[in-house]
């Protein structure tokens, strides 16, 4: 019987103009904390009541993705895993943007895919979501890893693992052996897939914290190992040196970072590095290579004294006779780059059998010339053609007049001539082998003025000596004077040709030169690499990334042509492939590689950037339309 109160209420609804049927419409949100504080997250026992009501709030607010996320965490609460499904993607679809509905899906269907394998793929895609609104969510990398190897998809769980290790997480795992769990298994899937950035990324991770255990530190002696004799030689010195972090007194990390550096150029960073090696433990080799920096360097006193410290304690061990012979070679060349040929030859004379090494006697050769030992120089010269025609002193000397060691003994001035002429051309290439480039190119002109040249390389050193010196200008014209003796020389075209693409000239001629070189020399990767240049300066993208990558099949250790194909992909708007392109290139060692790595850096961010922008999803609507059926709620 309705009381005195309900009836007064009723009056006043009918005054103020209401229909007396109408009732005050329940406030869904105050219904969703009812619900709430029923569930068993929130200390309650009543998720059965929680369930209806989040259902009311459904009727009453179709649209909310909340209410069906919550109806699914009730009905999981209550045992009905396959009925918290719908609801639950229901919320996702309403709200694509709520990283907790995508997490509440994955975990919801990783459950369910205990019992179906089969359903673990739809786990994977809702955690694939996740991750991407919860990048720096341990937890759901994690939890992706684990899924993708329930499904044995190995390139997936390798990206899992690297996503995982890559944030050093904090605070969701306290352990920091999740981390390195992580690191090993990107280890394992790089290396058992031949990935080799994920398989490096990974060891020099495991190998950057502070106490690494033994087994990670051999992991990354292998890498180095293998990059050093793959040709990565930037990565492989990187290596190396995290290695020597851990094994400060150990001299072989310290003598490979040496080598390395020397095969790089570094001459003065390797000679530190040599000498602090030979510190740790002494050994002939180490003051080999320590002569061999030395020449490098210019300092061919110090290094004369060095050589004749290791010769006069005789050390070389009796199996390795060719650092003895390249020893003997470069203490000789010392000699004669001082100035000192009579030393030189009384050297040689000291060693028994060294006219039986062709370096040697191609020394000697020069030394007679160099004393005006005309007849033994002829006699020298003659032997060396028959015996070693493939040395380079004895290669030039077939370009002499045929006659010229039938000559009697009191040489003509011509014949004087060529054999000065012989010896100061062998002497240049000497002081360009230690890139002294402009000692180098004062014996290429002192060779010219000597008699006139028969050959393109001698015009091809000084071009390369004057481009080394930074006169690119000088460089190209004695590449013209070379036109005139073999225009159509093809080492020479190339030369040109890029001299020009790069300071410059003038394109169509450029293009005219490379083509040509090309046409005769289609193999040649340096050469493919200048017309994929052509290409990219003449605008036509497409056909300069189809020629550099040819470029690249053809001499894949180049890391210019990686560099220029980098280029190409930047300009044809694919700067994933072209940071690619240049991650390739900063494997190895060259003389660009630190403007290059800035470059590099500078994209990574701006990619970084891009990706943060895209994944940026809208916000969610307010109002979806009304679902027709609600028959998926119900538990």
């Amino acid at each position: 019987m309705p009381t005195l109160k309900s009836y007064t209420t009723l009056l006043l609804l009918i005054a103020l103009g209401f229909p007396a049927w109408t009732q005050p419409k329940e406030d869904p949100r105050a219904l969703l904390f009812q619900a709430r504080v029923k569930q068993q997250q929130a200390g309650g026992d009543d998720a059965r009541g929680a369930a209806l009501l989040y259902k009311k709030v459904i009727v009453l607010e179709p649209a909310s993705s909340e209410a069906r996320l919550r109806l699914s965490e009730a009905l999981v609460e209550l045992g009905d895993i396959e009925g918290a499904v719908a609801p639950a993607v229901k919320a996702t679809k309403l709200n694509p943007g709520s990283a907790e509905a995508w997490v509440h899906l994955a975990l919801l269907q990783n459950l369910r895919g205990q019992a179906s394998p089969a359903i673990k793929t739809e786990a994977r895609s809702a955690f694939l979501e996740a991750a991407k609104l919860l990048p720096n969510d341990p937890e759901v990398w994690f939890r992706l890893a684990e899924i993708d190897q329930a499904l044995g998809d190995d390139e997936g769980a390798l990206k899992a693992w690297l996503g995982l290790g890559r944030l050093h997480p904090p605070g969701r795992f306290r352990d920091a052996s999740v981390e390195e769990i992580a690191w090993e298994q990107a280890a394992l899937l790089g290396a058992s897939l031949h990935h080799y950035d994920p398989r490096r990324e990974a060891i020099m991770a495991l190998c950057r914290q502070e106490h690494p255990s033994q087994q990670h530190l051999q992991l990354l002696e292998e890498l180095a190992r293998e990059q050093a004799d793959k040709g990565f030689l930037g990565h492989a010195e990187e290596s190396f040196l995290l290695l020597g972090l851990h094994y400060p007194n150990e001299p072989a990390v310290w003598e490979n970072i040496a080598r390395i550096q020397l095969q790089t150029g570094r001459f003065e960073d390797a000679l530190k590095t040599y000498r602090y090696a030979e510190s740790l433990r002494s050994a002939p080799k180490l003051f080999y290579f320590q002569g061999l920096c030395l020449m490098s360097l210019g300092r061919f006193p110090e290094a004369e004294a060095l050589w004749r410290k290791l010769f006069a304690e005789n050390s070389f061990p009796a199996n390795d006779l060719e650092t003895q012979q390249n020893a003997r070679f470069f203490y000789a060349a010392s000699l004669l780059l001082q100035g000192r040929p009579g030393d030189m030859l009384a050297l040689l004379q000291g060693w028994p059998g060294s006219e039986n090494q062709s370096e040697l006697l191609a020394l000697k050769t020069q030394g007679f010339i160099q004393t005006r030992a005309w007849k033994n120089a002829r006699i020298a010269l003659a032997d060396g053609m028959k015996r070693f025609p493939d040395q380079s002193l004895f290669q030039i000397a077939k370009t002499m007049p045929p006659g010229l060691l039938k000559e009697p003994l009191i040489f003509k001035k011509d014949a004087t001539q060529t054999l000065v002429q012989l010896d100061l051309e062998n002497m240049a290439a000497l002081w360009s082998e230690f890139r002294q480039w402009g000692k180098s190119l004062e014996l290429v002109r002192l060779a010219r003025d000597a008699a006139p040249a028969r050959r393109v390389d001698l015009f091809m050193m000084q071009s390369n000596a004057l481009d080394q010196l930074g006169r690119p200008g000088e460089a190209i014209q004695v590449l013209r004077e070379a036109q005139r003796l073999n225009p159509t020389y093809p080492m020479l075209e190339n030369n040109l040709g890029y001299l020009l693409l790069e300071n410059g000239g003038d394109l169509q001629e450029a293009s005219q030169l490379i083509e040509s070189a090309m046409k005769q020399d289609p193999n040649n990767g340096s050469t493919v690499d200048s017309w994929g240049w052509v290409l990219y300066k003449q605008g036509q993208l497409k056909e300069a990334e189809e020629a550099l990558r040819k470029a690249v099949e053809l001499t894949p250790f180049s890391p210019e042509i990686r560099k220029h194909l980098g280029e190409v992909l930047l300009k044809l708007n694919r700067p994933e492939e072209a940071l690619e392109q240049w991650e390739r290139a900063l494997a190895f060692a060259f003389p660009q590689r630190v403007e290059l790595e800035a470059e590099a850096e500078k994209l990574r961010v701006d990619l970084a950037k891009k990706q943060r922008a895209e994944e940026k999803l809208p916000e969610p609507p307010s109002h979806l339309e009304e679902e027709s059926n609600l028959e998926e709620e119900t538990p």
